[in-house]
């Protein structure tokens, strides 16, 4: 285990330099930091939102949106509307009993009187009118009747703040605000609205962490005047322009103004003033919490929100304005709600991209938050703790990669660090959801994803040293996908000696030293360059091992280094596909002054002893035993029975796909024991009609030599000889011959060779 980490010593340092650096960052206030943490923060916060909506909504209060929609504008004409009309509008909203009317909505413009218009024309033109028409003016003075219509009604008037550009059109109505703070030293608050009823002081305001703003442009003074309330509904998206929190408080000419919402929810549950609660911390007095009553609403310290979506539009209720123009019926739905008047048409651009819709109309988002302000229960929150949390889970993270990383295996590290990056987020996903907790979670996905790519890199690097390792190790025996093979089961990339089931093959030239005596040195060495090199292909081809050249004798064999459950049949079909290489090849060799170039190959399959064998001066990776002589033995007959290639029957047994002859039942020099020896003739899917046929006649012929029938022997083999002209055929005629007119005893076919 130790050793372990002491490989991995490089990744564990750099791992732990990223956690620093991720700290450092983390607590950095730079400006790019902060943007950047922000935009990278946006990504999970998004996710999470999406997988937590829809949210099924308190239905008490029920809040209403009123929509200006198309249908409004086709029916009611495009918009600003006439306040007459909007008047008539607040008033059946009255009628249908809401309890609290919000106009998302700005009127900062004096409506032009048509009556005034018309005064104006008849002046000019040197007329007078009836004393009867100052009481047309009068009526058709729509700015007066709105003004009158939302007096002594909860009616709430939205406006913009505006955040850089210093413009100030109109008076802004305040609000009271109390500080719920017991001093400006900090100390717990009373939390006791009657016996807690300060302002906020000039000093705490100076030093207050909330947004301020440069201007506003306000709702004409009289609406202001009957008005029971207003509030803004600015909201500053993050950097990326998506609305992700909202103000409820901000801060104006040392003066702090409610948002529309927070103005509404006032109304609605009949409070007097807003508190602040704060807390002091060095300089500067941060906002924690906002206080309506006994609804404390969780905020950061700019006195912000994180607008809790309860789903994609339409999420809350919605009625077109111009049926509630037009409708003289009761509408269960407005009775005791909190009505939000505002507009959903394309063309009044109150669409902001939100993180479950691109476009979600700006009445909306103010139900939203409208929502949240009355159900804070609802709304998560970035506790002050968060720093140090977000600290702490990096530091747990640093320490479980280190100790745990090293360990892995590379798959089953990508496995564990994907893990870790899904626990981390599902985690963050749990305290969002259960525990309406935002806590930062994407620097410390970066960590694992950069520190998991560390080891990877690193054991990609060091798999590439034992890759070379294993090319130095076994580059000269195997082919390339036979190495690619032992670095995918290194377990296997072992030299030690072991005793397995193989197949070797011993592959000579006929009567090599005749003819290489006429040949050059440079003449020798590229023959035997053009002889090797595709012979050497084909073992390599076929998940063979070279285990040794010995000038044109090529020794393979198959089942090691990896097991091969084929080693047989792929040595057959290696020693098949030798043959005809060496035959395609006569013409080349002819060119260099070489001609009618024959190898006689052996095979056998049997145990046998593989592994890294030598002196300490000199090892070879090879194969020793009974089982590699015999393969040998075998090459050596080849010439005795004039063919090319023979093998025994444990190989023949091992090679379904592969037609056989017999060609004798032996027992080698040296050896007690007989075997079988037979000729790969060719595989199944190649055999001819004709060549069957052949073959048929081939059995039938050592059929009457196994039992003895030398007569019928002697014809078949006669025959077969004419047909063929193999010399094999005239081999066993002559052997027949001589047992003509008799009868060897205990007869068993049986043929003892007395030379290797």
């Amino acid at each position: 285990m130790l050793h372990r980490y002491r490989q991995s010593l490089i990744p564990i340092i750099i791992g732990i330099l990223l956690c620093l650096l991720s700290i450092f960052i983390f607590l950095s206030k730079d400006v790019i930091s902060v943007n950047v943490l922000q935009r990278l923060e946006a990504i999970p916060y998004d996710i999470r939102l999406k997988l937590s909506v829809p949210i099924k909504t308190n239905n008490t209060p029920p809040i209403i949106i009123v929509d200006i929609d198309e249908k409004s504008l086709k029916k009611e004409g495009r918009w600003p509307w006439s306040r007459a009309k909007l008047a008539r509008l607040v008033e059946k909203l009255h009628q249908q009993g809401t309890a609290v009317i919000a106009l998302d909505i700005l009127q900062s413009e004096v409506e032009t009187n048509p009556a005034i218009s018309v005064q104006n024309a008849v002046t000019n033109a040197q007329k007078k009118l009836p004393p009867w028409f100052n009481n047309i003016t009068q009526a058709l003075d729509a700015d007066k009747q709105f003004a009158q219509t939302i007096k002594d009604k909860e009616v709430v008037l939205g406006y913009p703040f505006h955040h850089k550009l210093a413009i100030k059109n109109g008076t802004l109505q305040r609000t009271v605000f109390l500080d719920d703070a017991k001093n400006d030293e900090g100390n717990k608050s009373e939390h006791n609205n009657h016996n807690n009823n300060k302002k906020i002081s000039a000093k705490v305001l100076k030093s207050l962490t909330t947004i301020e703003m440069a201007g506003y442009t306000a709702n004409l003074d009289s609406f202001n005047a009957n008005a029971a309330g207003t509030g803004f509904f600015s909201i500053i998206p993050d950097s990326d322009g998506s609305v992700r929190r909202a103000p409820l408080i901000a801060l104006h000419n040392q003066q702090i103004y409610p948002s529309l919402a927070l103005e509404a929810a006032r109304l609605y549950l009949f409070e007097e003033n807003i508190r602040i609660q704060h807390k002091k911390i060095g300089d500067v007095h941060t906002i924690t919490e906002i206080i309506l009553g006994k609804t404390r609403i969780p905020t950061d310290a700019l006195g912000q929100i994180l607008i809790p979506y309860y789903g994609k539009q339409k999420h809350f209720t919605y009625l077109s304005a111009t049926d509630i123009l037009h409708s003289n019926l009761e509408i269960p739905e407005l009775e005791n709600a909190i009505v939000l008047v505002g507009t959903s048409a394309v063309g009044l651009s109150d669409l902001r991209p939100t993180p479950v819709e691109s476009s979600f109309p700006g009445v909306e988002i103010q139900a939203n938050i409208l929502h949240g302000i009355l159900n804070p229960d609802t709304v998560a929150h970035v506790p002050d703790w968060k720093d140090g949390a977000t600290i702490v889970w990096i530091i747990i993270l640093t320490l479980l990669i280190t100790l745990l990383y090293p360990l892995l295996q590379p798959k089953t590290l990508v496995v564990v660090g994907t893990g870790l990056l899904i626990a981390t987020f599902i985690f963050n996903t749990w305290l969002w959801m259960s525990q309406h907790l935002s806590l930062p979670v994407m620097l410390s996905l970066l960590l694992v994803m950069a520190v998991s790519s560390i080891y990877v890199v690193h054991y990609l690097l060091q798999e590439n040293k034992d890759r070379r390792r294993i090319h130095g190790m076994f580059g000269q025996y195997v082919p390339l996908d036979h190495i690619n093979k032992l670095i995918e089961t290194p377990e296997e990339s072992t030299t030690e000696g072991e005793r397995r089931e193989m197949s070797v093959l011993f592959s000579d030239i006929r009567n090599f030293t005749a003819l290489s005596e006429p040949l050059s040195t440079r003449e020798l060495k590229t023959f035997l360059n053009e002889y090797l090199t595709p012979i050497t292909k084909i073992v390599f081809d076929n998940q063979g091992t070279i285990d040794k050249y010995v000038g044109d004798m090529v020794m393979a064999f198959w089942g090691a280094p990896l097991r091969n459950p084929y080693h047989a049949s792929q040595a057959v079909i290696s020693a098949l596909q030798m043959q005809q290489k060496i035959t395609d090849m006569q013409t080349a060799f002819s060119h260099i002054g070489i001609h009618n170039v024959a190898a006689g190959i052996g095979i056998h399959t049997g145990d046998m002893n593989v592994g890294d064998m030598g002196s300490d001066y000199r090892r070879a990776y090879t194969v020793l035993g009974d089982a590699v002589n015999l393969g040998s033995r075998l090459e050596s007959l080849t010439k005795f029975y004039s063919v090319k290639i023979l093998v025994s029957d444990d190989t023949r047994k091992q090679c379904p796909d592969i037609i056989f002859r017999y060609i004798d039942y032996v027992r080698v020099k040296g050896k007690q024991d007989a075997i079988k020896i037979y000729e790969p003739v060719v595989t199944k899917m190649n055999l001819t009609t004709k060549l069957s046929q052949q073959l048929t006649r081939h059995e039938n012929a050592f059929k009457y030599y196994l039992i003895g029938d030398w007569d019928q022997a002697n014809l078949a083999f006669k025959e077969l000889f004419e047909q063929t002209k193999e010399p094999l055929y005239q081999l066993y005629s002559e052997r027949v011959k001589y047992n003509l007119n008799k009868t060897p005893e205990n007869w068993s076919g049986i043929h003892n060779h007395q030379t290797k």
